[in-house]
């Protein structure tokens, strides 16, 4: 259940970003305010999204090495001003997780759902919603 609710989350956050045309899934398509691919990445993208037809999520996004990208997201954060990669864990909101898209190889997201932790009230929830990937893969490797 565990790696289910990690994946759901990366997916919705992943999904919600591709669709308000933050980032795309090729190497340097990084379009959110402040990003650089000339620069280190530049700044980090902050944005909002709906998990499962109305649970707010924020979520960062930042550039890292080898074209990946770094994504955070935070479920139903405590207060508007809580940020998903400042964030105090479960204190500041439902659920938190974190993982990182590969871009350079394919378009898959990576690492196995370590970094997540969930609050019992919603963790069936977010195990449970059925969500597919926009084009890019859930785990392993899928080449462009």
């Amino acid at each position: 259940m565990r790696w289910f609710g990690w994946r759901n989350l990366m997916i919705a956050a992943i999904n919600a970003d591709l669709e308000q045309h933050l980032f795309g899934l090729s190497p340097s398509e990084d379009w959110w305010p402040g990003a650089d691919p000339k620069n280190s990445g530049g700044v980090r993208g902050l944005y909002r999204f709906a998990f499962d037809g109305g649970l707010p999520a924020t979520a960062a996004v930042a550039a890292v090495s080898g074209d990946e990208l770094s994504i955070h997201v935070l479920l139903h954060p405590r207060h508007a001003q809580i940020e998903a990669d400042n964030c105090g864990g479960i204190k500041d909101g439902a659920a938190v997780a974190h993982g990182w898209l590969e871009r350079r190889l394919g378009a898959w997201i990576q690492d196995g759902g370590e970094d997540f932790s969930c609050k019992r009230a919603v963790q069936a929830r977010v195990a449970a919603v059925v969500i597919e990937p926009h084009g890019y893969a859930d785990q392993g490797s899928f080449i462009l």
